[in-house]
């Protein structure tokens, strides 16, 4: 199989969701590795959503990963 076949195949979407899935409950910041959660990816249009659970503190809820953000600073003064 051709680098760019696999880049856009399974082996590619593995890769992409190890790098991606969230590793700590963004509710208690527990770590969610070693079966002390979990994290289930699905597709909804163009975005990727990870469907995580927490067991240190039970939290369930979906996390989408964001490529940029547009925030605000408050003044300095």
């Amino acid at each position: 199989m051709s680098a760019a076949a696999t880049q856009h195949g399974f082996a590619g979407d593995a890769e992409r969701h190890r790098r991606d899935a969230p590793r700590h409950c963004p509710r208690c910041g527990a770590s969610l590795a070693s079966g002390a959660g979990i994290s289930v990816e699905f597709w909804q249009g163009p975005d990727r959503i990870f469907h995580t659970w927490c067991a240190a503190c039970r939290w369930t809820g979906d996390i989408t990963p964001a490529t940029e953000m547009i925030g605000h600073e408050p003044g300095h003064g």
